[in-house]
């Protein structure tokens, strides 16, 4: 439900919102770019800068391949899906207030510094890193203090309160057979390039592929097309892999992958694979399997519960967007 001020003192307020940034005037090969407000949430305003920020935050891993006019085109096209969720984050941030949940500057620093070494930057490369995707520091901080915040509001106030029980799982394991082997596996689908004495064509098909599935393509399409193997015929799809038939190496790649993950190209003497975990299987009856099952119903759960959390959360704000 939208609430709503008073006529006139919602228009000052965007008034007042509105010249407080339309001056950040940015130059760029003698372009410039003025601010504008795309919505308000409650008494703050939205702007585009600071959605271009969160959008550069929220998606560092999938665009970090992209040129910057593929970037730009990525954006561009979930512009109103990002803003929709920066309300959102907005909304949730003010709901952690509320109830006293917070994170302490210690804790942010602890949280970079471990992003510092999973991928051995300083603190110098690590501020350039931002710097290329338009973010300072201050930025970077208080993007990561949100998400810290918002996970411990999530968790307090909607994901503690799910239960499941023992009935609940084995109806789950009853109505999902695939999920029970004889021997752990996993369901895979691949992508195969095959190695030639051009490396560069190797490079520009990867590269293809990997940009036609962040731009959202489905895995399958974008493997009955490229892919240069048998698989392609059935959109790339192999079928379950039993774990004690596949090497260590391969099982270690599908092991820290989600079901529905996508790896990073895997450079082979023959050729280059992508994977896709399409599912995994367990030894009937074990602990392991009915772990699985419990995280599946608790995830499916937490999904709904969140939308009537947020869903609840918007009936109780204003919120404005602008044409």
């Amino acid at each position: 439900m939208k609430k709503s001020f008073p006529k006139p003192l919602l228009l000052l307020f965007i008034f007042f919102s509105v010249q407080a940034f339309t001056f950040s005037i940015s130059f760029a090969q003698d372009k410039f770019f003025v601010d504008r407000v795309l919505a308000v949430v409650n008494r703050e305003v939205v702007t585009w800068s600071e959605l271009y920020k969160y959008m550069e935050f929220i998606s560092r891993d999938d665009i970090k391949n992209l040129s910057p006019d593929e970037k730009f085109k990525y954006f561009k096209q979930r512009e109103e899906e990002f803003l929709e969720r920066l309300i959102d984050t907005k909304l949730q941030i003010e709901e952690a207030e509320r109830y006293g949940i917070f994170v302490s500057d210690s804790e942010i620093e602890a949280a970079i510094n471990d992003i510092k070494k999973k991928y051995g930057l300083n603190d110098k490369e690590f501020e350039e890193s931002l710097k290329k995707e338009g973010m300072t520091l201050s930025d970077y901080k208080k993007m990561m203090k949100e998400q810290i915040i918002i996970g411990r509001a999530v968790n307090s106030l909607v994901r503690s309160k799910i239960i499941i029980t023992d009935s609940e799982t084995n109806s789950y394991i009853s109505s999902h057979p695939e999920l029970s082997c004889e021997e752990e596996g996993y369901y895979v689908s691949q992508i195969f390039i095959k190695m030639r004495d051009n490396q560069e064509q190797v490079k520009e098909k990867i590269s293809e592929a990997i940009k036609r599935l962040i731009q959202g393509e489905s895995f399958s399409k974008v493997a009955s097309q490229l892919s240069e193997d048998a698989s392609a015929r059935t959109g790339g799809s192999i079928g379950l892999l039993k774990r004690s038939e596949i090497s260590p190496e391969l099982s270690n790649v599908f092991s820290k992958m989600n079901v529905g993950g996508i790896s990073e190209p895997l450079v082979t003497a023959n050729g280059v694979y992508i994977f896709k975990l399409d599912g995994l299987c367990f030894k009937k009856n074990s602990e392991t399997l009915k772990n699985y099952v419990r995280t599946i119903i608790e995830d499916e759960k937490f999904k709904k519960e969140y939308r009537l959390w947020i869903r609840s959360l918007r009936q109780r704000a204003y919120i404005e967007v602008m044409d």
